[in-house]
């Protein structure tokens, strides 16, 4: 059984000193021991940091009895990811969790499968980034360094190493690469809102019908002036105006929205799980929160739901809806991808729209829009809230991050720009205050 010493060391930390005998070498008559050094919850009482470290001191033994060893010189990295891997699982959201499989499996254990735990150091690491250098973007080396450096801190966690290597190791990035958000400015964010009551043309390609009679027959090429659905405008609204995630947006219930407060309840997300959509629980515990409606965004939804009760009741029995805002023709949650494929299609048709019709762009003030992803309207939101000098810290909170440090890593290089018109205003309000003066 294992033996456990506590100590507290000069700046009062508390640790417990955890020795496991596993066998007699015969030869020597020497008992074989494993020792390591446990550090409980500095905040507990000390029945409470014993408790923590007996169940630690049991499953370090059994581990260590049924040929798990746990230290970081004797174990592979390949195996050690096969069993952080392993931890993770429950604790991530699905799609999270696959990401993770396919970066460790594909980037990181073939390049540092073969060495020991605690023979990877910074040198190592940076050879290992240098080597994605040309292969991945600077956001993919990024992500990667991410996953590598939580796997270390659970490897410290563990006790196998003392140190993260990570910690250390400088990231190589490609030198030339953008790597600036994508976003809207505050002006083409107007613009694009514009865009939304816009109809274009579109090819309906030659198709097969079925007539009254039952009998097939062939439709030719046509071509056909299409508005934006109501709903899907009432969704990048949403994400534009309140910086929603999609998977967010996606899980709104008629039910959170409170239109007498003019307020959004976030507290659910849609994500993907191994069996298809799952309803889950937001990104992170400040990602639970309600956020403000502009005035604007009321009757656009009140018009939406006025139109999605009327759907609802000229369905009748066919109707599988439970109160999602955004719904598919029986009523059921809206597909994941519906938004995003819609939103790429929207884009492409008014950029044409601008390229063929010149003169009357110019005319209603408007140009192309940077084709960026769907995402990028939270961006953009963040990017306009900040034009309109809101506090970094209410951006935050509207954002959903757990710190505006958070917000303000994410931001810098967007916010740039408007330090600019800010040094503008100072400056005419100094201008005029000397005006006055004189």
């Amino acid at each position: 059984m294992a033996s456990l010493q506590r100590k507290e060391k000069k700046n009062g930390e508390v640790v417990y000193r955890i020795q496991v005998s596993l066998w007699y070498d015969k030869e020597t008559g020497k008992r074989k021991d494993k020792v390591i050094t446990f550090k409980p919850n500095q905040n507990a009482s000390m029945k409470q940091q014993e408790k923590e470290a007996k169940k630690y001191a049991i499953e370090w033994e059994d581990k260590l009895k049924n040929g798990e060893s746990y230290e970081g010189e004797e174990m592979s990295f390949a195996d050690f990811a096969e069993k952080w891997l392993e931890s993770r699982k429950e604790e991530l959201a699905y799609s999270t969790y696959i990401g993770y499989v396919q970066i460790v499996n594909n980037k990181i254990v073939p390049a540092l499968g073969q060495y020991k735990v605690a023979r990877i150091k910074p040198p190592v690491i940076e050879e290992f980034y240098k080597s994605l250098v040309g292969n991945l973007a600077n956001g993919s080396i990024q992500k990667v360094k991410n996953v590598l450096s939580g796997m270390f801190r659970t490897a410290v966690r563990w006790q196998m190493i003392q140190v993260n290597p990570c910690r250390d190791a400088k990231l190589a990035k490609n030198k030339d690469e953008e790597t600036t958000l994508k976003y809207f400015t505050p002006e083409q964010s107007i613009m694009f809102l514009k865009t939304l009551d816009m109809e274009f043309e579109t090819i309906i390609r030659g198709h097969e019908r079925i007539d009254d009679t039952g009998k097939p027959y062939l439709v030719a090429d046509y071509t056909e002036s299409r508005k934006l659905p109501l709903q899907l405008k009432v969704f990048y609204t949403i994400s534009l105006y309140c910086g929603l995630r999609k998977g967010e947006t996606l899980a709104l219930h008629w039910n959170d929205i409170d239109f007498e407060n003019k307020t959004i309840s976030i507290s659910k997300s849609v994500g993907k799980g191994e069996e298809g959509t799952v309803i889950k629980k937001p990104k992170t515990k400040t990602s639970v929160r309600t956020v403000g409606m502009p005035d604007l965004l009321i009757p656009l939804l009140k018009q939406y739901k006025r139109q999605y009760n009327e759907y609802r009741l000229q369905l009748g029995t066919v109707w599988q809806g439970d109160g999602n805002l955004f719904i598919q023709d029986d009523g059921k949650l809206m597909g994941r991808s519906t938004p995003y494929q819609a939103y790429k299609r929207h884009i492409r048709r008014y950029n044409e729209w601008v390229r063929e019709n010149p003169e009357e762009a110019k005319k209603q003030q408007l140009e192309q829009l940077p084709e960026i992803p769907l995402h990028g309207l939270r961006h953009s939101c963040a990017t306009l809230l900040n034009y309109l000098e809101v506090n970094i810290i209410d951006i935050s909170k509207i954002l959903g991050h757990a710190k505006s440090s958070t917000t303000m890593d994410i931001y810098a290089h967007s916010f740039e720009g408007q330090n600019t018109e800010a040094a503008n205003k100072l400056n005419d309000f100094l201008m005029n205050n000397k005006r006055k003066q004189a």
